[in-house]
Parts: C-alpha cells; structure tokens; sequence
C-alpha cells in the first residue's frame, strides 16, 4: 500500500478461498495493502486483493515460477506459508497451508499504523440486518461493513440519497444515505464513522460467534420453549434492544405472556429488553430461560391483547 492511502484490501470473514471473482479496483484515495510472495528463486512483489482465514487473491506484476513451497510475507511481519491454487491475468489466488486469524491481522495492520491513520478497511461479512427507509423494514443480509459505511442485498426499491438506518446486531443504529444502487444489492456510506475502537472488537465477537442461520429451524423440531399447545408458532423477523444495542432475532412463538425467540445475541436470564414486534410496535419483557440452541424465552411486563396477537401473526 502506498504511504498515505487507506487500504483497499477485502478482509473476509468467509471460510471460503478468495476465487476469481472480478472485484473493484482501489480508488483515487485508497490502495491495496502490499506484501511480497517469497520462494526459493527470489520475492516478488505483489498486492493483496483480497484476504480470508484460508487464502488471499493477490495482484501480481511477474509471472509466479514456483507453486508450491512458497510464503506469502506481509508488511506487519507476518510470513504466511503456501501454495499457488491459480492464476489469471495478473491475479493469483494463495492457500495458506494453516488458517490465520484475519481479525488478529487485521489488528496487527492497524497497530502498525500511527493513531490518527488507523481506519478499518472493508470487511466481508453476510448477517441478517435490519433496513428502514421511511415507514419501510426490510430484514435482510449485509455484504460488507467498514467504519463509513456497508453494502447489503435488498428488495426496497432504493435510490441514491435515500436516508435509511442499518441495524448490525449488537451495534447502535447506524444513520445514512444511499451512495448506490444496482439491481438487489445497494451501498449507504453512514452519516457518522464507526470508530475503530468499536468496529474492532465488534468484529472479533462476530468471527469467534457461529451463525443462527446454520442451526435448525424450529418448524423441523416437537416443541419450543413454549409449552403451551395454543402458543403461535412462527418464523418472522423482529428487533430487540438491552440498553442501546439493537439486535435482529427469529421470533419463534408467542402467547399473551411470553415470547421465544432465536438470536446470536449473549442474552442472560433476567436481562430486561425491548421487544419490538412485526405490526403492533413493541414492549418491555424480561429473560426467563434460555437453551443450548440460542433460543430465549421473554415473560412481558404487560400481555398483550388477543387482537394484537392475530396482527403479528397477519390474522388481521
């Protein structure tokens, strides 16, 4: 990377090895990071497109002799051992012979940098989020987030300078405007950046946390949490707030009294939330219990009323 460009390198949290794909080129203000490809004949330099725990899609000037027996050397110090998987028109892709920890390089590039440069680069990640433009929600899944701004799929028909807010789970609400939008996929840079000091360890939870969308839906399973044979079964989307974290959850079932829901959230028993309910707005419950499937189960401070309930479950 040249000296006083922010990085343009794609940080992955994908356990996938980065593949031909075409991505975008860096832009007037920002560079790929740098790092040369050293082997028994000699080092050439090279860039890194695109970095995941597995392998890298670098950006080559020479043609690469050697495929095997090979070491990917960074400019934060780290020597990342190889091989060669393809190569295309000035591009490669590298396989690390042993996953790496990209949030810990991540974090080894930002300490090499002085305070006032550090800045995290965009970082691959798919999670369901939650989109509001208007009166207009849309749960949905992110693409990428950096501190200024994310890329997401969506069904709203959005156009550019449209003000909408993002909902990451267990980040604050994030204000902004559209900066693109082609075909389902959109781009809003936010009206205020992240700090780094935030993004950061956010980012390590989100590595070191498995996603909800791998584990079973409820409908393939007897009984939830909820024992009651009248309770709602559902499989909807909804938001829910401990102090000023937002987090998008699965709601599962409900009864006047209670609400089971599904989220990655770290949520412990009697933790007091916000539940924010599909049509009626929402209401103040507390934790009850909890499972080993990251399933939660919410006693309300106040029932709700029957016809409230057919609105969730779009009776009415």
């Amino acid at each position: 990377m040249r000296q006083g460009l922010a990085s343009s390198t794609i940080f992955s949290l994908s356990a996938e090895p980065p593949g031909t794909q075409l991505l975008a080129e860096p832009g007037e203000h920002a560079a790929f990071d740098s790092a040369f490809l050293a082997g028994e004949t000699g080092r050439l330099a090279c860039a890194i497109r695109k970095l995941s725990a597995v392998g890298a899609m670098l950006q080559l000037d020479d043609e690469v002799v050697e495929e095997e027996g090979l070491r990917l050397e960074l400019a934060n110090g780290q020597s990342l051992p190889g091989r060669i998987a393809w190569t295309e028109q000035g591009s490669a892709g590298f396989l690390f012979d042993l996953p790496i920890d990209v949030i810990g390089t991540l974090a080894r590039n930002l300490a090499a940098l002085p305070a006032e440069r550090r800045s995290v680069p965009r970082v691959e990640l798919h999670q369901t989020i939650c989109v509001r433009r208007g009166n207009q929600v849309e749960f949905t899944r992110s693409r990428n987030l950096s501190q200024g701004g994310c890329g997401f799929e969506t069904d709203i028909a959005l156009q550019l300078g449209d003000l909408v807010q993002i909902n990451f789970d267990g980040l604050r609400p994030l204000d902004g405007a559209v900066k693109w939008s082609q075909g389902n996929l959109a781009g809003v840079a936010f009206d205020e950046d992240l700090p780094w000091q935030v993004l950061m360890p956010w980012l390590r939870q989100v590595q070191q946390t498995p996603s909800h969308h791998t584990r079973v839906a409820m409908m393939h399973e007897p009984t939830g949490l909820i024992p009651d044979k009248q309770a709602i079964r559902l499989d909807a989307p909804a938001r829910v707030r401990e102090g000023v974290r937002w987090w998008n959850v699965k709601l599962r079932a409900i009864t006047p009294q209670l609400v089971e829901f599904e989220t990655r959230a770290p949520f412990a028993t009697g933790a007091q939330l916000w539940i924010s309910l599909p049509n009626i707005g929402g209401g103040p419950a507390s934790v009850i219990e909890t499972d080993d499937r990251h399933r939660f189960l919410c006693e309300f401070r106040l029932p709700l009323k029957q016809h409230d309930l057919g609105r969730i479950a779009g009776r009415s």
